[in-house]
């Protein structure tokens, strides 16, 4: 009786042994099935961020308050536009301001060769002018109303009677009128900074720099009549 009685107290010992077991088995492989789906979904994540040299085109228009002054950069309307993650306005004279609104964001230009097909992130990175580097590239103007100089770029150098610093992205002959575009537009996030008047560095490798976007502006296109606008037509692709 008791080798009966030890008998079964051994196969119920085992049985529990047997579920306790299968248990753990489930939880680990339930864990394991979860981290894969995380990483999955982080490897998609992170793949719907990366660069992807998909050309967006698009236009705005801009226009100046009625009985306003052409030259004067508070006598327009910004218009806001949103390139990838990001919005901006379109601001000043024929809407050739462009600045990033959303906190965080910097702004500067680049060769008009660069291109998200043939360049890298670090190669465009390399070869941006920041707005913000100095007083001689953010300049004075656009000091009029809320306008502040940094992190906005347009005209280089002396332009409409303002000085918009040496980092833009377009010329203005003030004899001819005539607008030649000769940078394209790179504007980027710095996880680090949130102030407009900071300096961000594009080439920082730590992590800081996570999306970034190209942005060529293709015309400028004044429009003096019953009302005055400008329209700036452009193209931008996601380099980071």
């Amino acid at each position: 009786m008791k080798k009966i009685i030890l008998s079964m107290s051994l196969m119920a010992a085992m049985f529990f042994i047997s579920c306790e077991n299968n248990s753990v088995n489930e939880e680990v492989q339930s864990s394991a099935l979860s981290n894969e789906s995380t990483v999955s979904n982080q490897s998609k994540t992170a793949k719907l961020l990366a660069a992807d040299c998909t050309p967006v085109a698009d236009n705005v228009v801009v226009n100046r308050i009625t009985g306003g002054l052409t030259g004067n950069y508070c006598d327009w309307t910004p218009t806001a536009k949103t390139i990838g993650l990001v919005s901006v306005q379109f601001e000043g004279i024929y809407g050739s301001g462009i600045r990033p609104t959303t906190a965080g964001w910097y702004v500067g230009v680049v060769a008009p060769n660069a291109t998200c097909t043939t360049n890298g992130w670090s190669t465009i990175a390399a070869g941006i002018d920041v707005k913000n580097l100095n007083t001689g590239t953010i300049g004075v103007d656009p000091s009029c109303g809320s306008f502040i100089p940094q992190n906005v770029v347009g005209a280089v150098g002396p332009a409409y009677g303002l000085d918009f610093g040496t980092v833009g992205f377009y010329t203005y002959n003030s004899t001819t009128r005539v607008i030649t575009i000769t940078k394209k537009v790179v504007i980027w996030r710095d996880d680090f900074h949130t102030a407009a008047t900071a300096y961000s560095d594009p080439t920082k490798t730590n992590g800081d720099i996570t999306d970034a976007y190209l942005v060529e502006i293709t015309s400028i296109v004044p429009t003096h009549g019953a009302s005055v606008f400008g329209t700036v037509s452009y193209t931008y692709t996601k380099v980071l």
